[in-house]
């Protein structure tokens, strides 16, 4: 993908969507390198350790807002699933996300006079890597009727990957239910469930994932729906 400006950038926290509040959105992939250099070398060395993720975000205040960033601060909070759509929220585009435990939420990042109120946030992955994927169902929408996303060729998982999903559940009456499912071509004339999501009845988010191999190259994602839910489902193998 070409280089592009940021216009329609997508911030899914849980079971909000929240980028039309925020105004720039960061996320941080870093590797806390180990030196390993010994007697001999002429250049100093570094092993590889743990990987971390954290998220850096800032927009205009307001009271709905508000109270979803200030609840995911308070003692004993969760971690939140959260997904950033860097280029719109369309089928195929891209998708990158993890899990995020709020580290500092400042509500009046700027109190000056005159000028709009501003927040800042921040927070630290979970025990979970960030992944890059594509979006497979789109959010925006209030869906009545089961389903299945198009199939799209993400490619076989090797041993040492695992295909990984995130939904976030944005609106919902009755009750949802998405599987990720793979088959060896495109008909899926016999696929494979791969992740079984926890059935939603409420607004919620979810980051489930299978490790291992896996020799199918195409992916779906199907949803059965009782009632009326507004959603987005992202899938990546990494």
């Amino acid at each position: 993908m070409a280089t592009f400006v940021q216009t329609n950038v997508g911030l899914y926290w849980g079971g909000y969507s929240l980028a039309s509040t925020f105004n720039a959105i960061g996320l941080n992939l870093s590797n806390s390198l180990q030196d390993d250099t010994v007697y001999g070398d002429t250049f100093q060395s570094n092993a590889g350790g743990l990987s971390s993720v954290s998220l850096e975000g800032e927009g205009y205040w307001d009271s709905t807002n508000d109270s979803i960033l200030e609840s995911s601060i308070s003692v004993g909070a969760a971690e939140t699933v959260v997904t950033v759509t860097p280029v719109d929220q369309a089928a195929g585009s891209p998708a990158i996300f993890s899990k995020i435990t709020t580290s500092e939420y400042n509500p009046f990042a700027n109190g000056t006079v005159g000028e709009m109120l501003a927040f800042r946030v921040s927070g630290e992955g979970r025990g979970e890597k960030a992944v890059s994927g594509e979006i497979f169902v789109t959010p925006g929408t209030t869906r009545t009727t089961s389903g299945t996303s198009l199939p799209n060729q993400l490619g076989a998982v090797t041993s040492t990957q695992g295909i990984y999903s995130a939904l976030h559940v944005l609106s919902a009456s009755g009750t949802l239910d998405v599987v990720i499912k793979s088959d060896s071509d495109i008909s899926f004339g016999s696929p494979d469930t791969r992740i079984t999501h926890t059935q939603f009845t409420a607004i919620g988010a979810e980051m489930l994932s299978q490790l291992g191999t896996n020799a199918d190259t195409w992916w779906r994602a199907d949803f059965t729906i009782s009632g009326s839910f507004d959603f987005i489902v992202s899938l990546a193998i990494i």
